[in-house]
């Protein structure tokens, strides 16, 4: 986990765009022009990224230069890609593996920074979008991608007792996706990559129908924990490769990534999205057309993509572009996150506040 000094020691020195927005107290978010990324989440100036980031990127500035050179994509911490998958990273879902390419349009892009006037509460980064279709449909797709982040409110804030030995900080981030789709489907796909180590925490209801998607899906991926509230756990390791997905009727609109800091410290990320089981959810297996409505996946790496630097995927998607009337043309998803930071004890209360969830 590299601090905020080495990456925008890495990004300045390889001449590429960076800001750096504050949050609640020290905390500040990184956002990259290239790859329109929030790169990184750190508590303090001085703190490690709380966020996965790729070191075979950011070992050295002229490990970086090469890193770009050769197209690689992977820089780390939370991105927007255009869904689904199938449609525009895969040419035949048929044979996933060996036509699956990342369209350099989506990944990095060409996204301009926009620093607010008068303010820096707030940023926002643009693209539009050339996609090619396939699969689901064909022919060129042009989107439009508006992103803005903002801190967004302890939603703790008001409970009766105060919270003791713990640190909040949290974001909104706007997503606007704008195109017409004359003869297909688009939504934003909001990732977020997590350091490997922890466990994922999915409230749900009692009934859970998942997909596999790829890969060698753990048991666990599918049993349901009781309590308070029926809830998943998954270990994210980074050294089992799979995908998963859930369908939108059981999904609350809550997830969280908890794990353990060397210090003895926890940090917990839940992210809060707008759920939607009426939603279309496009996404599909490439195994199983037609099998779609999954508004949450889990994605845990194996060494594929992230080498010795292990991690693993808290994924949702917004409203589903699909034509067929004006008010189709445009989709505003609201991904948001609260990030606590704390004594164990401090952040297992959090969580259980929050999710429902005792550990």
């Amino acid at each position: 986990m590299p601090t905020l000094a080495h990456l925008t020691t890495i990004l300045r020195e390889a001449g590429e765009h960076y800001h750096i927005l504050p949050l609640q107290g020290a905390a500040v978010a990184l956002i990259t022009q290239r790859g329109g990324r929030i790169l990184g989440l750190f508590p303090t100036f001085d703190a490690k990224n709380l966020l996965w980031t790729n070191s075979a990127a950011f070992d050295t500035v002229a490990g970086f230069k090469q890193f770009v050179a050769q197209g690689n994509w992977n820089l780390g911490g939370e991105r927007i890609w255009i869904a689904p998958e199938i449609q525009y990273n895969v040419r035949d879902r048929n044979d996933f593996w060996g036509t699956l390419v990342v369209p350099p349009q989506m990944d990095p892009g060409e996204y301009a920074l926009q620093t607010a006037s008068n303010t820096a509460d707030y940023l926002g980064w643009n693209a539009t979008m050339r996609l090619h279709a396939y699969n689901l449909a064909s022919g060129e797709q042009i989107l439009s991608v508006a992103n803005t982040l903002k801190s967004a409110a302890n939603p703790l804030r008001h409970l009766n007792d105060s919270l003791s030995d713990i640190a909040y900080f949290g974001y909104e981030h706007h997503v606007i996706l704008a195109g017409t789709q004359a003869n297909t489907v688009s939504e934003a796909w909001n990732l977020v990559q997590l350091n490997a180590g922890g466990q994922l925490l999915i409230p749900c209801l009692p009934v859970v129908q998942a997909s596999d998607y790829f890969g060698d899906v753990p048991d666990e991926a599918r049993q349901l924990h009781f309590g308070d509230v029926p809830h998943l756990r998954l270990n994210i390791t980074g050294k089992r490769q799979y995908k998963i997905g859930y369908q939108a009727f059981s999904m609350t609109g809550r997830m969280a990534y908890h794990h353990a800091l060397p210090d003895g410290r926890e940090v917990v990320l839940i992210r809060s999205f707008f759920n939607n089981p009426s939603n279309r959810y496009a996404e599909e297996p490439p195994d199983k057309p037609g099998v779609n409505g999954h508004s949450v996946h889990v994605y845990n790496d194996g060494g594929e993509f992230g080498g010795n630097n292990a991690f693993g995927e808290m994924e949702c998607t917004g409203r589903t572009l699909q034509g067929g009337t004006d008010l189709d043309d445009v989709a505003h998803d609201v991904f948001t996150l609260w990030a606590y930071l704390g004594t164990p004890p401090a952040i297992q209360r959090v969580i259980h506040l929050l999710l429902g969830v005792r550990l």
